[in-house]
């Protein structure tokens, strides 16, 4: 991403388990052969941070059967059945998956939960992109949008549902086509998953078919991950500077420890981020791409880090300044040091009686004690003056 030296991001598909996996996912629970799986792939960013996707196809009518895996909104699910199949799909992934990645590009991988009780909870918490095929170009670009927000609530595109208290939903379209007068599409963006609804090309009667929505679908599911990437990151560098100052043993690394944890955050900053303009020419794009930034938070998590930065600095400042400060100490302490040594062997020479000695002595002090009258009194001098003025 911009310019960043090495590899940003590697796309791994992992087909050649693909089968594996699923046969172990319906030996571990048999109610799984109702969900259609077409693909597995994994998105792994080079700051240690991946992405599962997987591709699970159903048709309208089945609708019902996604929104009971998912169960959207709820956090338990309404039946042990669906506990027994999210558990067996993870475990299938575990075993079969991440093995296969390790051997691969030497990465090893753990899910992101802060516990084993938490795992439970991964499918609920995914992010979800939803892609349907309607067979009709839209003459009003309300119309995607409403089948789009549908396609969101996991419910049958046909219907006629609407949500008044869910007001964190921004949209977006396709441009009118100006030969048919039609958009070719439409998206229902939220915090917790972007729905489009895609009619068929410029042209066509026919709409996209399970292959052909997948081929439209990878630019989409790239857009979304850039974003789920930056949403992340933020999270981990927000984690890491709470526990610079919450730990007592990251204190200790000092100043090392600061200046690595500052440097990581301006790189991601300048070099880990994309603002709209950069990511398409084309308008709707990133608006798309700005509405999920917005509703996933990323804004907000980047203008946190970026006044975090700002205690980092004074952290910095702090750790300086007792630095600056016990060097001046030491050197104070050795001109005390030499003071003294250089008065008592003053003494020593007068105590010989020499009164050469005596009398440089004398003359020393007088001179001394002038030279600082003469800086005293000029500098009175010129504060009259400036008074006067």
């Amino acid at each position: 991403m911009k310019c960043r030296n090495g590899n940003f991001v590697k796309r791994v598909s992992v087909n050649s388990k693909f089968q594996e996996t699923i046969e172990a996912w319906n030996r571990k629970a048999e109610t799984s052969k109702k969900y259609q799986v077409d693909d597995l792939q994994f998105f792994i960013f080079n700051n240690g941070i991946a992405f599962i996707t997987i591709y699970l196809s159903y048709q309208n009518k089945d609708v019902d059967k996604i929104y009971q895996f998912i169960n959207p909104g709820y956090v338990q699910d309404k039946s042990e059945d669906i506990n027994l199949i999210q558990d067996a799909l993870l475990n299938a992934l575990e075993e079969k998956v991440f093995g296969c990645i390790q051997k691969k590009s030497g990465v090893t991988l753990s899910w992101f939960t802060q516990d084993e009780k938490t795992k439970r909870y991964i499918i609920k918490e995914a992010y979800r992109l939803n892609i349907a095929s309607l067979p009709n170009r839209f003459e009003d670009n309300e119309i995607p949008k409403r089948i789009a927000y549908n396609g969101h609530r996991l419910v049958d595109l046909t219907r006629d549902f609407r949500d008044a208290s869910e007001e964190d939903v921004e949209y977006a379209t396709g441009a009118k086509d100006v030969d048919d007068e039609h958009y070719g599409w439409g998206c229902a963006i939220t915090s917790q998953e972007i729905s489009y609804a895609y009619g068929p090309g410029p042209g066509k009667t026919k709409p996209r078919d399970k292959k052909g929505l997948w081929e439209r679908s990878e630019d989409d599911l790239l857009l979304t991950m850039i974003v789920m990437y930056q949403k992340y990151t933020c999270m981990i560098f927000n984690e890491k500077i709470h526990q610079r100052f919450t730990s007592e043993e990251r204190r200790l690394k000092g100043e090392a420890s600061l200046r690595d944890l500052k440097r990581e955050a301006l790189e991601f900053i300048s070099y880990g981020t994309l603002a709209p303009s950069q990511i398409s020419r084309w308008n709707n794009v990133c608006e798309t791409y700005r509405s999920l930034r917005k509703q996933n938070g990323v804004n907000e998590a980047l203008e946190e880090i970026s006044q975090k930065i700002t205690l980092l600095n004074e952290e910095q400042d702090r750790i300086d300044g007792e630095r600056e400060s016990r060097v001046s100490m030491i050197i104070t302490a050795f001109g005390l040091i030499s003071i003294i040594a250089a008065a008592l062997q003053t003494l020593d020479y007068i105590s010989t009686g020499n009164p050469l000695m005596i009398a440089g002595f004398l003359v020393t002090c007088v001179a001394m004690i002038l030279f600082f009258l003469a800086l005293r009194f000029d500098e009175i001098r010129r504060r009259r003056k400036q008074k006067d003025r």
